[in-house]
């Protein structure tokens, strides 16, 4: 006959399991639309298990939910970096010329102008989402998730050489506009120039050609 275990014996040694928790998400942007406990979302297609920890920190509003994105290729959740640009200073930077920019090996943002065809390119860095390639060294390169929160246009001032007071003139770009793509604008004609603006990103280098 099978010996019945005590109750109060099996009480004091009963260890109730961790609840489980899920992120649904949009399988086309990777974007987390709720997190919860496994129950809620039995019906649910698009969802990955995720820690319990970063799930009760999204829930109690820790973390927000639309930094949270989700790695395809990892299949995991990943916290997005977010930037303020409204905690960035207000000073006007000139954007250091690649020929004498040894010591940024990993540009953040990279602008490059043909003289040629008259054209100014921005581009982000690929581990910024964007389409410049960083050099052999620093691959295979794992782009970095991040959230602009606020205002994302950059504004660059195209100026005498050296000399901001002198403004030729100002062209804009959105940071979104840059992921996955580069901008170029046309008719950039000056013999030698100056580009400065307002510190968004720590490396930013250009490229004469």
């Amino acid at each position: 006959m099978e010996k019945l275990m005590d109750f109060d014996e099996w009480l004091a040694n009963y260890k109730p399991q961790d609840p489980e928790y899920f992120a649904v998400f949009d399988p086309q942007t990777g974007e987390v639309k709720s997190v919860g406990p496994k129950h809620a979302f039995e019906n649910e297609k698009n969802k990955i298990l995720i820690d319990r920890e970063i799930a009760e920190a999204i829930i109690e509003g820790n973390i927000k939910i639309g930094s949270c994105v989700i790695d395809p290729t990892a299949n995991s959740l990943e916290i997005a970096e977010v930037k303020n640009i409204h905690k960035i200073d207000d000073v006007l930077h000139r954007i250091q010329d690649v020929a004498y920019a040894a010591d940024i090996e990993k540009p953040d943002l990279y602008i490059s102008y043909d003289a040629n065809q008259k054209t100014l390119t921005v581009e982000l860095s690929e581990e910024l989402e964007g389409t410049k390639k960083l050099p052999e060294k620093f691959q295979p390169v794992k782009p970095k998730k991040v959230v602009w929160d606020g205002d994302t246009e950059m504004d660059f001032l195209i100026t005498e050489y050296n000399d901001p007071n002198v403004l030729f003139e100002m062209i804009s770009v959105k940071i979104n506009e840059l992921k996955g793509s580069s901008v170029t604008f046309e008719n950039i004609d000056y013999s030698r120039f100056s580009v400065y603006t307002r510190r968004i990103f720590k490396n930013c280098v250009i490229e004469y050609k």
